[in-house]
């Protein structure tokens, strides 16, 4: 996950800077790939990334498709250095087999000089018959070394055409990818014309609606005119025979507000000495409460202030407090990304060093395999 993670980091920073949709989908991997227990298989991590592509539709196709390159380049390598040394370990294999085929007919064809040389001391008689044993021996000793080298060849030709296979296969998938993501881009250019026209009869049917909602709109303004015209007669007629009611019983209230206000004047002349008593009272009253009203403003107004001043100034602290937590978050940030690059640094440093070693060791081996071939021992003349 770690490895993964770097990829995709060192990607959205290699310009010095994150774009903020570059920096959700990275967040958004991270979350998706902690839940993830065991190895991280190529299609498992595909599917992780199309997730994570689903949650964060602001990333544009062409940064996903150069971070979803970058990631699967990472499995595509090592499945070629995993067959390369596949290879190396077969063809290491097999020079060990041919060394000690080698070394075997080698100490067959000592322990036959020996046993030559033994049958001459003990009789000239079966010299012939160990001299037919030896070609014979030799010619079989012969036939399996150019077995074992035919067995090489094909091996080595097996290893190119697995190769070759693997390269048309990646090819393959490359095409497909295209053709995939061309397919994709034809589904949603599909989706986008059904949605325009899908929205097109949509607002058709609704300009149509609004046209019949105004259509009924006027009806009911000409019924509602004619209903007006109605009531505006029955109303004309009913305030004439409401004014001819009024005048008769506005004469016969005359004569009885001149008697009421004949006696109202007389309570009121009474009344207004209790009055005035009463407003000097009361504006007395009313004097004391303000003074007392605005003693308790000003308090209130001075407590206000006090506090809004406390709010403000606690406000800028927690400010200032949280500017410089996200200062230290962002230099930590920094520092462990830096931390970050450096190990990937060192580890692929090393990573080259111990392949230069391999190559070296595996050449050196190769160069001291080739050079240990001997000659068969030369006929015996003397027989």
């Amino acid at each position: 996950m770690t490895e993964i993670l770097t990829l995709v980091q060192d990607f959205i920073t290699s310009d010095g800077m994150i774009k903020s949709e570059q920096r959700k989908f990275y967040q958004v991997l991270r979350t998706v790939l902690s839940t993830h227990d065991g190895t991280f298989t190529q299609s498992d991590v595909e599917q992780f990334m199309i997730l994570a592509r689903t949650e964060t539709l602001d990333l544009s196709d062409e940064d996903y498709s150069e971070i979803y390159n970058v990631v699967m380049e990472r499995y595509t390598l090592s499945q070629r250095l995993e067959e390369e040394a596949r290879l190396e370990q077969e063809l290491a294999q097999k020079a060990r087999l041919r060394m000690a085929a080698e070394a075997k007919a080698k100490e067959e064809s000592e322990a036959r000089v020996k046993a030559e040389e033994e049958a001459r001391a003990l009789a000239e008689a079966r010299a012939r018959a160990e001299e037919d044993a030896r070609m014979k021996a030799e010619a079989e000793a012969k036939a399996k070394i150019e077995e074992e080298e035919r067995l090489i060849a094909e091996a080595e030709q097996r290893a190119i055409e697995e190769e070759q296979a693997r390269k048309r296969a990646e090819e393959q998938a490359k095409v497909e990818e295209e053709e995939k993501l061309a397919a994709e881009e034809a589904e949603r250019i599909k989706a986008e014309e059904d949605a325009r026209l899908k929205a097109e009869a949509e607002a058709k049917a609704k300009i149509e609606e609004e046209e019949r909602l105004i259509a009924e709109a006027e009806q009911r303004a000409i019924e509602e005119k004619e209903r007006l015209a109605v009531a505006e007669a029955e109303r004309i007629k009913a305030e004439e025979e409401a004014r001819l009611k009024s005048e008769e019983d506005a004469k016969i209230r005359a004569e009885e507000e001149a008697r009421l206000k004949a006696e109202a004047e007389k309570l009121r002349i009474e009344d207004d000495a209790q009055k005035k008593l009463a407003e000097e009272a009361h504006l007395k009253m009313v004097e004391e409460s303000i003074k007392i009203t605005e003693e308790e403003r000003l308090a209130e107004e001075a407590k206000i202030n006090a506090e809004l001043e406390e709010a403000q100034r606690l406000a800028k602290e927690k400010e200032r407090l949280e500017e410089e937590q996200e200062a230290k978050r962002l230099a930590e940030e920094n520092a462990r990304i830096e931390e970050e690059q450096e190990a990937k640094r060192l580890a692929e440093e090393n990573a080259r060093i111990a392949e230069e070693e391999a190559r070296l060791a595996a050449e050196a081996e190769e160069e001291a395999n080739t050079k240990m071939i001997p000659d068969l021992p030369p006929l015996d003349d003397s027989d």
